[in-house]
């Protein structure tokens, strides 16, 4: 369990020889970020996380490198959520799973307090290593569903609906949990206290499914988005 985002001029956050190594055997070119985590109360209880342009090396506490080129992606799960005390914002929490095609998992998890969110805004984001360490999970998630975006759509015009855990989308309509709207239907597409939502129909309560239980929701929400513009209706995904 992530405990905190050490600073980058932390001792940790310099690339290991064994992490430049692997870095380059997976040809993952120039290094972006780093990312050293607190996961445990020894001094020596830190995961390592090198975020490169083309994926992404983590060493564990007594556990061997890993590697993830982003192309070797076959899976994430993202949510970020923002928590608010009698109305007034407190903190956001976000935690990004990416899983390797063999099945091999990166958690990156924190919290921070996003200076945007106040009324008025303040210009501190709270612990910067962990609302940047957000920031990027959240560009490469988007990346993910860019380079994947085309060929879902194709598969999804062959008449091969593409499921997302318990959201199917195929060429006449969206499922969510089993319960299904036809795209003429579909009013409104959204996400609402972190959960994605789809209205229409003459429902009173929308279809409904939480962003965290959504495998690939960058993606699914992209795929559902061109769908529902493609039957003539004006996209608004949160």
């Amino acid at each position: 369990m992530e405990i905190m985002i050490l600073p980058r001029s932390s001792e940790w956050a310099d690339l290991t020889h064994d992490a430049r190594e692997l870095a380059a055997r997976y040809d993952l070119g120039e290094l972006q970020s780093s990312f050293p985590i607190k996961v445990g109360l020894r001094r020596k209880s830190v995961r390592r996380v090198y975020v490169f342009y083309a994926g992404v090396v983590w060493q564990d506490p007594g556990a061997p490198t890993e590697a993830m080129r982003w192309a070797d992606v076959g899976d994430w799960r993202e949510s970020t959520t923002a928590h608010y005390q009698n109305g007034m914002y407190s903190y956001t929490d976000y935690s990004y799973t990416l899983t390797r095609t063999d099945g091999v998992s990166l958690k990156l998890a924190s919290t921070f307090h996003d200076g945007r969110m106040k009324k008025p805004p303040v210009d501190t984001s709270g612990p910067p290593q962990a609302y940047a360490c957000s920031e990027l999970c959240r560009m490469v998630c988007a990346h993910l569903a860019e380079t994947r975006l085309p060929g879902t759509l194709q598969a999804v015009q062959r008449g091969e609906p593409q499921v997302f855990g318990g959201i199917t989308l195929a060429q006449d309509r969206i499922e969510v949990a089993g319960d299904s709207l036809s795209w003429g239907l579909v009013e409104d597409l959204g996400v609402r206290k972190g959960a994605f939502q789809v209205t229409g129909g003459g429902r009173r309560r929308p279809l409904s499914r939480q962003v965290s239980d959504i495998p690939r929701f960058t993606l699914m929400k992209a795929t559902a988005e061109a769908l529902f513009q493609h039957h003539g209706n004006l996209p608004r995904i949160g």
